[in-house]
């Protein structure tokens, strides 16, 4: 669902490795999107990551992603 209506918006999902998503998060313009719950990313989450808890993407993520046009990457586990 488009974050920001009631319609379909993704255009592109790529699954990524590690050394890949590395690479793409030192690009200034992507977003970084932990989607453990908060409690999980206060104990650590990678630099710079915003936290956006998968139970509440669709009614969070416009306040916390408002460029509905940028890349955004989403992990799920540390990869320290």
């Amino acid at each position: 669902m488009d974050i920001h209506s009631n319609k379909t918006a993704i255009d592109v999902v790529d699954v990524v490795e590690y050394k890949e998503f590395r690479q793409r998060q030192k690009d200034p313009s992507v977003a970084v999107v932990d989607v453990l719950p908060p409690t999980t990313f206060k104990h650590g989450h990678l630099p710079g990551a915003r936290n956006l808890p998968l139970a509440h993407v669709l009614e969070l993520a416009a306040d916390v992603l408002p460029d509905k046009h940028q890349e955004i990457i989403l992990y799920c586990a540390s990869f320290t």
